[in-house]
């Protein structure tokens, strides 16, 4: 498979990332939409120069998709509230849940009505007399902020995919980035950012997938940003990951 990366692209500005978790990615319901997922594939990380490349990039991404969707029940037993005080946060977890877990992408509120109305269901004795049409209308208003996944691991699903596509995309010509580390790391970033060019990762998270010292981990996500990669929105601190920004380019005084 060969993809022509087109770095230098500017970022659609991301501000409605709730940072609990990190970028999902599901498989698209319809012909529509994966033909939609292939054209921000394009937009974000290059173009695709055949048309067995974009099956193959839509079958990586389908294929670690299938493996990693829950079933409904799972995500409502799971994300019920505990009190009357964090509902909203529960059916937040819930809304994301059901659209990236269950890839749920494309749903609309017929489609999603029965889930709603059974966590609805489940969680009355805990929320009390919170009306149904509150619960539904807080889904509906929220859908389009749910972007982050709660139970999957995607930087898993990264790191499987860029193992799959052992050579996309092309590392920038610098060196280092021939190292087999830098090299794998630079591509999980590329899938982790397929949806959504911001993302969270800690060094130790980075390092546990890439099976090095967090330190190295760390130097590496260092020099990914000196070199114009990713660019840092948010510092985090233990617990919590930093938050980045996936540019895919190297500044143009360190390209060679």
């Amino acid at each position: 498979m060969t993809i022509k990366a087109k770095f230098g692209r500017t970022p659609t500005r991301r501000n409605d990332l709730d940072g609990a978790t990190e970028y999902a990615e599901c498989e698209p319901e319809t012909a529509t939409e994966r033909l939609s997922e292939l054209r921000l594939t394009e937009e974000c990380h290059g173009s695709v120069t055949s048309v067995s490349s974009a099956n193959s990039v839509s079958s990586a991404s389908s294929t670690r998709s299938v493996r990693s969707v829950y079933s409904v029940e799972y995500v409502i037993q799971h994300t019920l509230p505990t009190s009357s005080d964090d509902w909203k946060a529960s059916l937040f977890k819930f809304t994301r849940a059901l659209k990236i877990d269950c890839g749920m992408w494309g749903g609309h509120g017929t489609k999603i009505r029965p889930h709603v109305e059974q966590w609805y269901k489940d969680a009355s004795p805990v929320m009390g007399d919170v009306p149904f049409s509150d619960v539904l209308g807080e889904v509906l208003t929220s859908w389009d902020r749910a972007k982050h996944p709660v139970f999957r691991d995607v930087l898993n699903d990264a790191l499987e995919t860029a193992r799959q596509q052992g050579t996309v995309p092309a590392v920038p010509g610098l060196a280092g980035y021939d190292e087999a580390d830098v090299a794998l790391a630079f591509r999980l970033l590329f899938w982790l950012t397929q949806d959504n060019l911001d993302f969270f990762i800690s060094c130790r998270a980075l390092g546990e997938r890439l099976e090095i010292d967090h330190t190295k981990a760390w130097r590496i996500l260092r020099m990914f940003e000196a070199d114009g990669i990713i660019m840092c929105v948010k510092r985090g601190k233990r617990p919590k990951a930093s938050r980045y920004r996936w540019y895919g380019h190297v500044t143009p005084s360190m390209e060679p």
